[in-house]
């Protein structure tokens, strides 16, 4: 028996753009290492809607500027 081949297309990121500010960065740089993107499905008594997706990119630096007084910073010597 023969075997059959097809071409198959696998989409790869090629690289991010911040939601809030459009900072751009290439997929493998260090910007985009530090890039936090939040992608879930909201819950039954979830503020945005039961079983809506709810999703974002930010930067490091919108990251800081929004949620830094928040942000629990540890240096990794101590974790």
């Amino acid at each position: 028996m023969m075997k059959k081949f097809r071409e198959k297309v696998v989409p790869e990121i090629s690289g991010y753009v911040c939601d809030r500010c459009g900072r751009e960065a290439e997929a493998h740089d260090g910007e985009a290492e530090e890039l936090l993107s939040i992608d879930r499905v909201g819950g039954y008594c979830s503020i945005f809607g039961d079983g809506n997706r709810i999703s974002v990119d930010i930067c490091q630096h919108c990251l800081k500027d929004v949620l830094g007084e928040w942000l629990r910073i540890v240096p990794l010597r101590f974790l």
